[in-house]
């Protein structure tokens, strides 16, 4: 590598390369967002999660579900599956208050406010979170049906529950 006591031209070009690939190692690549505004709607978007509209609603699913386009069904490749639609009301209070009693006994409350109503009901095979947005006299409701084999993390739950509410009349 030496010529009379000098590094040869390739012996320093080998340095200077492996001083290029020690700082490659220890750079930082550009991080993207994990999430995205979606302007007009106030959610945040996951990175690669699809949002779907259907019957004047909105719903945020992973990218590997599927959704049926014609009948507001998204289903999970393991056997979860989502239903959205939209419902006339006369009144967001009557209408939680049959909801309520038309569920009966109900695992968990997660929400009963002026904004959504959110329950979760179920047993030891499969686990259902009802979901209903109120917009005016109409609700968008959501039903979340996930398997206890398949059980998502309580973060994708809490993600599709949020997502789920009115589509906006006019797309920025």
């Amino acid at each position: 590598m030496r010529e009379n006591g000098l590094l040869t031209p390739l012996a320093i070009m080998t340095l200077v390369a492996m001083g290029m690939m020690g700082r490659a190692v220890y750079a930082q690549r550009p991080e993207r967002p994990q999430e995205v505004r979606v302007p007009g709607i106030d959610i945040m978007l996951r990175a690669g999660w699809q949002l779907l509209f259907h019957d004047g609603c909105r719903v945020a699913v992973p990218p590997s579900w599927r959704a049926d386009p014609d009948a507001g069904f998204v289903s999970g490749p393991v056997g979860d599956s989502l239903s959205v639609q939209r419902f006339t009301i006369t009144s967001w209070f009557a209408h939680k208050a049959l909801v309520k009693a038309a569920f009966g006994r109900v695992n968990v409350v997660h929400e009963d406010s002026d904004r959504r109503l959110w329950l979760e009901i179920g047993d030891k095979h499969r686990t259902q979170h009802y979901i209903d947005v109120p917009h005016g006299l109409s609700t968008c409701t959501g039903l979340l049906e996930i398997r206890a084999a398949t059980m998502p993390s309580a973060e994708d739950t809490t993600t599709i529950a949020d997502s789920i509410g009115p589509a906006p009349a006019k797309w920025p």
